[in-house]
């Protein structure tokens, strides 16, 4: 027996299937409802029973390739981009959330000086420390973590930004936001450990956290075939760049200025979590 709060499934799906028709049709008439993954499938879930028979003639409709996206907003092509932008919102607010957490701490580096301290983690205890455990517990998670809200110019927190739309809406979307959060902290504070055993203190951005989401969606889209839609060449391609940046610092130190400890750090970090992450947890997350 179930009771009224319960959420209805509506649909069950394959994870290629692209849903997007379907959710913008129902995210347009205000019809509450939710994607999860349960068992390598893509459920669609709805909050309210008398939503249901609407519902089954949009399926129809999208089974048949008959699901006229033109009405969804009939105002203006301006109207319909606002909507699609609304949904992205919906679906992934804590992702959404934490980009203008970003801008705003970049603004605040231009105004004030108080984060200078921040690079200088650990400062006494390297490299004498760098392979002593007591060195990273004396630090502390917060001081390893806090350097991932550091950006250094308006590229760095453009790219940055941009991975992080990419990627974290998507573990949202499809393993919830305790996931997405358990991913931010643990990939950052990996990271940074890593770069500063690599290169010390004085580093900063959110670069460890967004190759860490990449690790995740990478392996889980091809693990457990989750459908975060995204191609399957872009973790390799984005590993072969590291190691190019890499080799390039190594021939000409400072060449590209770029944090590999952070970057390779978060790496293995995102790939450790999304091999622990139980593969239920989408559901789980999410109703």
């Amino acid at each position: 027996m179930t009771s009224s709060h319960d959420p209805l499934l509506a649909l069950v799906a394959d994870p290629g299937v692209n849903l997007s028709p379907l959710t913008e049709r129902l995210w347009a008439n205000k019809i509450p409802h939710r994607v999860v993954v349960q068992d390598g499938k893509q459920c669609l879930l709805l909050a309210r029973e008398g939503d249901l028979p609407q519902v089954k003639i949009w399926l129809e409709e999208w089974q048949n390739n008959q699901l006229d996206q033109a009405d969804l907003i009939p105002d203006s092509a301006d109207g319909s981009a606002m909507m699609k932008g609304l949904l992205n919102i919906a679906e992934a607010p804590l992702a959404t959330l934490c980009i203008p957490l970003f801008v705003m701490m970049f603004a605040w580096m231009h105004i004030s000086t108080d984060w200078n301290q921040w690079l200088l983690l650990g400062e006494s205890l390297w490299p004498q420390q760098r392979f002593a455990l007591s060195a990273y517990t004396d630090m502390g998670f917060w001081e390893l973590w806090r350097p991932t809200l550091l950006h250094f110019s308006v590229l760095h927190i453009l790219m940055n930004m941009f991975w992080w739309w990419l990627l974290a809406r998507r573990i949202e979307r499809i393993d919830g936001k305790l996931a997405l959060i358990s991913v931010i902290l643990i990939c950052g504070v990996l990271g940074n450990a890593a770069q500063w055993w690599y290169a010390g203190p004085g580093f900063g951005g959110a670069s460890g956290v967004t190759l860490g989401m990449l690790a995740w969606v990478a392996s889980r889209q091809r693990r457990l075939r989750l459908p975060y839609q995204l191609p399957s060449a872009l973790l390799p391609v984005m590993v072969g760049w590291l190691l190019l940046t890499l080799m390039g610092d190594t021939l000409v130190p400072g060449l590209s200025g770029t944090a590999h400890g952070a970057h390779f750090g978060g790496l293995l970090a995102g790939l450790l979590c999304a091999f622990i992450w139980p593969a239920n947890s989408a559901l789980q997350s999410n109703t």
